[in-house]
Parts: C-alpha cells; structure tokens; sequence
C-alpha cells in the first residue's frame, strides 16, 4: 500500500511541506494500530538512511541556485552523510514508539489527528490507512522559560 508522508524541506522557498511516497509492506494492513504503523515507517526510514549512507556519489559542484538554497538552511553541503555509525532497527522502532508516548511529535492521517495519549494503551489506537492517505508527522517544540 502506497501512503504519502508529508516532509518538511529545509530551507524551501515555497512549498516548505511536500510529499513523499512510502510503500508499506504487506503485513500493515488497512485497520492497523499506532505502534505497527510506526515500526513499518520507522523501518523504511532507516532502511533509506543506510541506502544514503553507502552512497558514495559526491556531487563535484553545486549550482549557484543550488548554493542559494542551501544557504536559507544555514548549511551548504553535499548531502552526504561522513558518519559512520549505523542505526539498529530495533533501537529506532523503541524510540520512535518512545517519543510517541511522551508527546515529542503528532501524528496525523488524512488530517485527523490520531491521539491515543488519554487511552491507557495509545500505541493500540485503531488507524485506517487507504492507498494515497496522507500522514504527517509534526515535531512539537517544548517551550522553556521563567514563570512569571
């Protein structure tokens, strides 16, 4: 089943949010809970973080469009990926279920937000995923500061 996964592009000028294509394996099915899902997404995610990694085509100049763009982000490189530390799957998985319980990020789909935090097992949350539903995953930021 193909979903689209909405991303934020750093440093874009216009759309700051675009669309990728995630292909999920077979075994999510359409009535899926929360915690499957994130293992299936979380899996892609490092499984393409690996493919960049053994990537070794450097780009040998970058446009000065290509510059432009970099600059808004505050980081003009080649997107390639010196780090030689590699993810461990089951690390990933436990850690992005982990953010999830403690509210570091909201998931959406198809612009319902999927909130199982008041259920007493929100990873069991029930999510109809179709062919094309869009999900966005959005990063909440912890405010800091004196009370006053």
């Amino acid at each position: 089943m193909k979903i689209k996964v909405n991303v934020k592009s750093v440093g874009a000028r216009r759309a700051s949010v675009s669309a990728m294509d995630f292909e999920l394996p077979k075994e999510i099915k359409a009535q899926t809970t929360v915690g499957e899902f994130l293992d299936a997404v979380t899996a892609i995610c490092v499984a393409q973080y690996k493919k960049r990694q053994n990537e070794s085509e450097i780009l040998k100049v970058l446009t000065s469009e290509q510059i432009e763009e970099k600059s808004l982000s505050g980081k003009i490189g080649f997107g390639v990926n010196y780090g030689t530390n590699s993810p461990v799957l089951k690390e990933a998985q436990e850690n992005s279920r982990q953010c999830y319980l403690d509210g570091i990020f909201a998931l959406f789909v198809d612009g319902k937000e999927i909130s199982g935090l008041k259920d007493s097992l929100p990873l069991e949350t029930p999510i109809e995923l179709h062919e094309g539903s869009e999900v966005t995953f959005i990063r909440l930021t912890m405010l800091a500061g004196a009370m006053w």
